[in-house]
């Protein structure tokens, strides 16, 4: 059995005005809880930031991850950064939008799309462990605006450009925006917006996935405990080591929820995976 993490984490963007602060420390964060609580070597976790985080790093950063995985391997990926979406590239998406992650080399005509870590993450034998963790957002329900760069929180999503419908799609964006939730026979559509129940999904991935809001709320890179932080992610690390390590995927949600909304945020992470996966310990093997 191995243990290998690929950690990425981008506060600076080629894009004047929508450079982040908490993403560096949320990666170097929870680079100590993997070595800290579930044993991790520090050789085997790569952790690339700001302007090495290029889409290019970022897809090969994936596939070496994946690639070589057997039954009983443990991985864990964390990306902390601008999420957004575009329009839609080959007609299978319900709402005509693609996710994407924001890279430090953003290239709104060539973003790292949600079709290829889809595509990526089929490729993970059975009894693999992968959790996938993505600290960003992808809503449309949200307009940009430009805080000061001294302002308490950020939001983590940037608006497609508006040129960008045309030379795409042809067409203006409409509809809801659905969450990385597609099995491998194809969509499982998200619910905007939706009920507490619908924050924990059990769909058919070969990964444990955990997003860090609804599809109508924002991802909140703010001042935490005298220092820039993911919300999500420093009470991702705070929870885990409350527990000491030793909780299951659907404890783990619980216990953000409820940490979060006593620090007020409106963050509703979203937990997603086989339902006897969830019901697993974090980071534990899987065969």
């Amino acid at each position: 059995m191995s243990k290998r993490a690929f950690l990425c984490g981008v506060n600076r963007y080629q894009i004047a005005g929508v450079d982040l602060r908490g993403c560096v420390n949320d990666v170097a964060n929870m680079r100590q809880v993997l070595i800290d609580l579930y044993d991790f070597d520090a050789d085997d976790i790569v952790v690339v930031t700001d302007t090495d985080a290029t889409k290019a790093r970022i897809e090969a950063g994936l596939t070496d991850l994946i690639a070589g995985a057997v039954a009983g391997d443990v991985l864990y990926f964390h990306f902390s950064g601008h999420g957004s979406n575009v329009p839609d590239q080959d007609g299978d998406e319900a709402d005509g939008r693609d996710e994407v992650f924001c890279p430090t080399d953003l290239d709104w005509r060539d973003p790292l799309r949600d079709d290829w870590l889809r595509t990526e993450l089929d490729k993970l034998p059975d009894g693999v462990n992968l959790t996938f963790v993505s600290d960003c957002c992808h809503s449309g329900t949200v307009t940009r605006q430009l805080t000061p760069p001294d302002a308490p929180r950020k939001q983590r999503y940037l608006v497609c450009p508006r040129d960008l419908f045309a030379a795409e799609s042809g067409r203006s964006l409409s509809g809801g925006i659905r969450s990385l939730r597609r099995s491998r026979g194809g969509v499982v559509p998200g619910v905007a917006g939706g009920s507490e129940a619908s924050d924990v999904s059990e769909t058919d991935l070969t990964e444990v996935l955990l997003t860090w809001c609804r599809d109508d709320q924002t991802s909140a890179d703010a001042f935490i405990d005298d220092d820039f932080h993911g919300a999500l992610t420093h009470s991702l690390a705070a929870c885990l080591r409350d527990a000491d390590g030793d909780v299951t995927y659907r404890e783990l949600h619980a216990m953000i929820t409820e940490r979060l909304a006593a620090d007020e945020f409106d963050q509703v992470p979203q937990l997603e995976g086989r339902a006897a996966n969830l019901d697993r310990p974090f980071l534990a093997p899987f065969a």
